[in-house]
């Protein structure tokens, strides 16, 4: 029941803000608006989470971007007017015309936060982000890009884009897969390693089913071939009019949420085996303890947690008492489902918002690396403004003990330099005086033979 409340929070939609710090005259405009952007973030390219970007902003050319951009004076970012052609589509020209940002404005007054700019199945390998503006913003952006200019470049819109996340000291992460989904094994085998990087931090991670319910408290034998437990939990059909059925897919889906609570760390191993070797619905059943042998799972400790995790029930037919069972696992797949709010498969929420752009493990990782209120050492140095070391004050300490010895070491040095240029100084000063002095004498002394060799 504790993963119920945690997540039962309503998720946030992914909505940033986009500030504008120049020029003084739109700034003045936009500050009778609040002063900041609103925008949704698409759900492909890679988003730069817990980072901001700065830069200017062009015009589109074409508007639509629909064809390939021509880029008129050296911007960051790009505003790009909706419709005629797919969002992937107006991103991609954007990228490849050198932009780092493109900025789409909608083309009808509606709420953006309705709006999900989608990947259209081609927008894998899109580098740069994307946003989603309302009309009324992007109109006024426009009429100021519009304007007429005596220099282009001093006299560009500059903007201020934060992606922020929301951070916590324990990070919450959900992971929203479907078992017959070949882009969910993908992600898992580019996130282990990132796993394993952060299994000693405070990561807590939750796995989530796509399951549905015909029934939920049963009242006759129906046999449902997608479903258990008389039609009490349910998975679609994965291969429609093939020999694989829902069921296979629930029976599956205990198996692997078992093996998750069990062992995460093998998990992982067993979840890149099973998609190697079961390759069908059909053989779930037989395949799935092969794997579990073959990455060092207990198959027995697997089927206890299944019975343990049952409850059963009766109710009655014609005075006949038929039983079925309940499945805490299940019940909590079921309650998450309704409440996580997830947007795609596979999907992840990292602190009860919504993950989008391009699934990865790296970019995952980064993610979550952000939404640490202190990242941990095992961030690396992947977290901009941080400098991760073992022990902080040890450091401090040593650093500044070595600081401490270095300046005595040269202020010594230098009073030893000093106290030999002295001496020298006083030598040589004192060997002149004194030669001057012999040489008076000399002089004094020559001077005053000759003159008692003349008085002769």
């Amino acid at each position: 029941m504790l993963i119920i409340a945690l997540f039962f929070i309503s998720i946030e939609l992914t909505l940033g803000k986009l500030k504008v710090i120049g020029p003084e005259e739109l700034k003045q405009e936009l500050d009778q608006k609040n002063g900041e952007i609103k925008f949704s973030i698409a759900n492909f390219g890679n988003i730069p989470w817990g980072r901001r970007l700065s830069g200017t902003l062009d015009i589109s050319d074409p508007i639509e971007a629909c064809t390939q951009i021509n880029q008129t004076v050296k911007s960051h970012f790009v505003l790009i007017k909706r419709g005629s052609c797919s969002f992937v589509t107006k991103v991609r020209h954007a990228q490849n015309a050198g932009y780092q940002l493109a900025i789409i404005e909608d083309n009808k007054e509606e709420i953006i936060d309705n709006i999900t700019m989608s990947d259209d199945g081609t927008g894998y390998g899109l580098q740069i982000p994307s946003i989603f503006i309302s009309k009324s913003d992007g109109e006024m952006l426009t009429k100021y890009l519009k304007m007429p200019k005596a220099d282009l470049e001093t006299e560009q819109i500059q903007l201020l884009i934060k992606f922020d996340v929301r951070q916590q000291e324990n990070i919450d992460v959900l992971f929203a897969f479907s078992i017959s989904s070949g882009e969910t094994y993908k992600f898992l085998r580019e996130y282990q390693p990132y796993y394993e990087k952060l299994k000693h931090d405070n990561v807590n991670y939750t796995v989530l089913y796509p399951l549905y319910q015909i029934i939920p408290i049963p009242d006759r034998p129906i046999d449902y071939q997608n479903c258990i437990s008389y039609g009490k939990y349910c998975s679609p059909d994965p291969d429609r009019s093939g020999i694989g059925t829902g069921r296979m897919i629930v029976e599956e889906t205990l198996r692997q949420l078992c093996i998750f609570n069990l062992t995460k760390t093998k998990w992982f191993d067993y979840m890149q085996s099973f998609r190697d070797n079961c390759t069908s619905a059909q053989q779930y059943e037989t395949c799935s303890p092969k794997v579990q042998q073959e990455v060092g799972i207990d198959n027995q400790l697997v089927e206890k947690c299944i019975r343990d995790q049952q409850e059963t029930h009766t109710f009655q037919i014609n005075n006949e008492t038929i039983n079925y069972k309940s499945n805490q696992f299940l019940e909590t797949q079921l309650s998450l489902w309704n409440t996580a709010g997830v947007q795609q498969l596979p999907g992840i929420i990292i602190n009860h918002q919504d993950y989008l752009g391009k699934i990865t493990g790296a970019n995952v990782f980064f993610d979550i690396c952000y939404s640490f209120e202190t990242p941990p050492e095992s961030c690396g140095n992947y977290v901009d403004g941080y400098i991760f070391q073992p022990d902080q004050s040890i450091n401090l300490y040593l650093t500044i003990a070595i600081i401490i010895t270095v300046m005595v070491i040269f202020f010594v040095l230098l009073f030893c330099v000093y106290t030999k240029l002295i001496r020298r100084e006083f030598k040589e000063s004192s060997q002149a005086q004194v030669n001057e002095m012999v040489s008076q004498y000399i002089q004094f002394y020559e001077s005053k033979d000759k003159k008692s060799k003349e008085a002769i």
